[in-house]
């Protein structure tokens, strides 16, 4: 909301200074009478009795022009001035008058019935009338068909019972619908008997309201032959709306006949083409809102921008338009106060209103909290039962009389005819998708319709409504008619247009191709055109075309880069362009350098300096520099850091136990603590690792699968039957730890991230459980087991101190019957981790 009054350019508006507040004048004049009460109580009982900046200003005059009211308590005045002085009374007041009823003059305590601009007791405004049955002047009982009183003591006559003409009736349209299935049906079309008789005559008396040829006169009517319908009436029609002639809702058919209009019952639509009217201020016909002191019609458009129903909200200070009264003074939507109470479907104690589906407090969160169903499984909104068993509309409740449909695809169940979630997405992506023109480019209409049918349209229009999204694909409908990736890589780039790229390529509009690799070879362009000696710009593109892609490549086998992969590239590019460089502003070339050179280049502190000697000495062989230039290569020397086994077990017993965990990060810190894994292979671990050998679950690292042990089998089960993915469009990917890029794996800076929040310290629990396994297998199986290189495998078997060159002899002449005490103590640590 603008913290500025709107802008009125027809001049519509009045521009007189905005009145007093209503509510402090309501609240002097009641001050004015009562001193026993405190004029914060009474201002309390005010604002809560009477609501609203209308109803305050037309209530002020009320005690202004009959002040002698406040003392007598009789009417005729206002009925809500009665319902007031009441609540007052209540309170605790003693000198404001209790309200007496306006025919005997008695108070009225608990309850008071209103007729014009009186109050009084509901039997004293109950005239009697001659009872047509005993003649004696008496109160009203009921009446018979024809509108003539009868008196308590008089019972109903035979000849007004229309159950049997009403059977009757029925019989003759429908033969095969039972006597009982008709009384029940008009058990439907009202509560109380007289409502019940009144459908019952109406259908004897128009037999054609069950064939659909006349309008249905009250609601009644609308829910008994609804009630037809669903018994298996197959002669009954539901009768159309009087105004448009459409059917109404229920047994399949489009429209609710809910509201009436001089006497008929129409459809929203037409309810509110007649309930509209030309505006007092802006002319334009629209439905009637509020009324202003004169009587004026405004509609809610002209009410909300005028100047006297906004205010300086004293919480915010803006100025703003009034939603609500406070001690402090009137304050806005934003800050008007909202009592804390206990939710029905999350019990928390939090803000929220009263959820018209089941009649209970429902706080914010839960209002448009998207769900699957408990109990049909479809995904809706909730709408009741509670968090662990939530519950959609029709669950909730299943009569369709109760609920109304979505305007534009008259299926969604809710409790307004507003455009659904889905629909609004759909209406929200043809705007944005459209061309100037009109038209939208056929690669955008697949994405918007598969991004129309996810699971949580909801979470698209969050994602639609984030301002540099929308920019971004504004722009490119606007630019492009046909969308490809040359189209797409001469915009700016950023991650908002990556994501949209992925979101693309996931429904198969565009082809996949590596994106890494892709910004690779533009940051190998920039760095190679920075160069200002040919000579170095040859050196630098050969290096990395020819050395290093062509090795990735291989590699790769036409399989996308990991993370890892790209960024040890990069380090080596960057390595290489900063010495090329360095050289330039030497005024020497890399053909002209010396050992001496390069030698204080590399103690210079230079970025990546042993990626740097990785390209020194590929430039030797290749001729780019002088013959007999060295640069030292860096070994690895063995494991680095504390080896903790017991904080190792404990961390892996709590992950293994602990089911306030979410699943994926359990199943990531294990593969980490059990099997020596790294983040940079876990996060693209696919789903076809997993496989299951009658009632064992495996798992290939490396050559040979391993059987996971329990409970980890039932965690990795889960996985792989519901990974979790928080991505605007659900993909059906192959990947364990699918991230929020559709069709792509979590990041490996966000697999690290999760895993440090549940205490994984990913080098050192990796290099604890390699150094473990070192010691226990040969490296040939280790290798096989867990993925490494078998060199890396033998350099951490001679760097935990294990032999295993006399293997096959130890195998030999081990004992059949003898268990090994190195294999039993194994057995018992693995065994304490379940």
């Amino acid at each position: 909301m603008s913290a500025a009054l709107p802008a009125d350019p027809a001049g519509l508006i009045r521009k007189e200074a905005v009145d007093e507040d209503p509510l402090e004048v309501l609240v002097d004049l009641l001050c004015g009478v009562e001193t026993s009460l405190s004029r914060e109580k009474v201002w309390e009982v005010a604002a809560e009795v009477v609501q609203g900046r209308a109803r305050q200003r037309a209530l002020a005059p009320e005690l202004i022009n009959n002040p002698q009211v406040l003392r007598t308590g009789l009417s005729p005045c206002a009925v809500r001035v009665g319902t007031l002085l009441m609540a007052l009374k209540k309170a605790g007041t003693e000198q404001l008058a209790h309200p007496g009823c306006h025919v005997c003059g008695h108070e009225l305590v608990n309850s008071l019935a209103k007729h014009a601009r009186t109050w009084g007791h509901t039997r004293c405004f109950r005239k009697p009338e001659t009872c047509t049955a005993c003649g004696e002047v008496r109160a009203v009982r009921h009446r018979d068909r024809y509108g003539q009183p009868c008196c308590e003591r008089c019972p109903l006559p035979e000849h007004d019972d229309p159950t049997n003409a009403l059977v009757k009736v029925l019989a003759g349209l429908e033969p095969g619908l039972s006597r009982d299935r008709v009384l029940e049906a008009q058990d439907h079309s009202g509560g109380m008997p007289a409502l019940r008789r009144d459908v019952a005559w109406a259908v004897v008396e128009c037999p054609s309201l069950l064939t659909g040829q006349a309008a249905a006169p009250t609601l009644g009517v609308l829910r008994f032959i609804d009630a037809l319908v669903r018994a298996g009436a197959d002669s009954v029609v539901v009768p159309p709306c009087p105004g448009c002639g459409q059917r109404a809702a229920g047994s399949g058919q489009r429209r609710t006949l809910t509201q009436p209009v001089n006497g008929q019952r129409m459809c929203d639509s037409c309810v509110f083409k007649a309930r509209s009217t030309p505006c007092a201020r802006c002319g334009m016909i629209k439905p009637k809102y509020r009324r202003d002191e004169g009587g004026t019609v405004l509609c809610q458009s002209c009410w909300d921008r005028d100047p006297r129903n906004w205010e300086v909200c004293p919480r915010c200070g803006n100025r703003r338009r009034v939603a609500g009264s406070t001690a402090a003074g009137a304050v806005c939507q934003t800050c008007r106060p909202r009592p804390d109470r206990t939710c029905a479907i999350c019990g928390h104690s939090r803000k929220g209103t009263i959820s018209q589906a089941i009649n209970k407090h429902v706080c914010d969160r839960c209002k448009s909290l998207w769900v699957v169903c408990s109990k049909c499984g479809a995904g809706a909104v909730v709408r009741g039962g509670t968090r662990e068993m939530p519950l959609c509309a029709r669950c909730v409740n299943p009569d369709p009389t109760f609920w109304k449909r979505c305007r534009t695809c008259k299926t969604t169940w809710q409790l307004t005819t507003a455009p659904c979630t889905r629909c609004s997405l759909d209406a929200r992506l043809r705007t944005i998708f459209a061309s100037p023109g009109g038209s939208t480019a056929p690669e955008l209409d697949r994405l918007r319709e598969r991004l129309v049918q996810v699971d949580r349209p909801s979470c698209a229009i969050t994602w639609l409504h984030k301002p540099n999204v929308q920019a971004t694909i504004t722009t490119l409908a606007r630019e492009h008619r046909v969308i490809t990736h040359a189209a797409l890589d001469t915009m700016p780039q950023s991650k908002t247009l990556a994501h949209f790229r992925s979101l693309l390529v996931s429904v198969g509009a565009l082809e996949f191709r590596d994106e890494g690799l892709i910004r690779v070879e533009r940051v190998v362009d920039e760095a190679v055109a920075g160069q200002q000696l040919g000579e170095h710009q040859r050196a630098l593109r050969g290096f990395i075309d020819w050395h290093l892609m062509r090795r990735l490549r291989g590699r790769l086998m036409g399989k996308p880069a990991s993370v890892q992969q790209i960024q040890n590239t990069r380090s080596h590019l960057v390595a290489a362009d900063a010495f090329l460089h360095w050289l330039a502003d030497q005024d020497t070339s890399l053909s002209g350098c010396t050992q001496g050179e390069v030698e204080k280049y590399l103690n210079s502190e230079p970025p990546y300096p042993v990626r740097c000697g990785a390209f020194i000495r590929w430039a030797v062989p290749q001729r780019y520099a002088p013959a007999g230039i060295k640069a030292p290569a860096i070994r690895w020397t063995g494991p680095a850091g504390p080896h903790d086994q017991d904080a190792r077990w404990a961390v892996a017993r709590r992950l293994l136990h602990d089911d306030s965990l979410p699943t994926a990060d359990r199943v990531a810190g294990l593969l980490v603590l059990l099997y020596a894994q790294n983040a940079s292979s876990i996060h693209r671990l696919t789903a076809d690792r997993v496989t299951k050998d009658g009632d064992h679950v495996l798992l290939s690292l490396g050559e040979r699968p391993i059987r996971l042990p329990a409970p980890l089998d039932v965690l990795m089960s889960d996985l792989v039957a519901s990974p979790a993915s928080h991505a605007v469009l659900q993909h059906e990917s192959e990947w364990l730890f699918p991230g929020r890029t559709a069709g792509h794996p979590i990041h490996q800076s966000q697999m690290l991230r999760r895993l440090r929040a549940i205490g994984v310290k990913t080098r050192q629990g990796r290099n604890t459980a390699l150094f473990a396994l070192a010691q226990q297998l040969p490296a040939g199986q280790l290798a096989k087991m867990i993925g490494v290189h078998i060199s890396v495998a033998v350099a951490w078997q001679r760097a935990s101190g294990g032999d295993w060159m006399a293997y096959a002899a130890a195998v030999a002449a081990r004992s059949a019957t003898k268990r090994s005490p190195a294999r039993g103590k194994r057995a018992q640590r693995l065994g304490g981790l379940c």
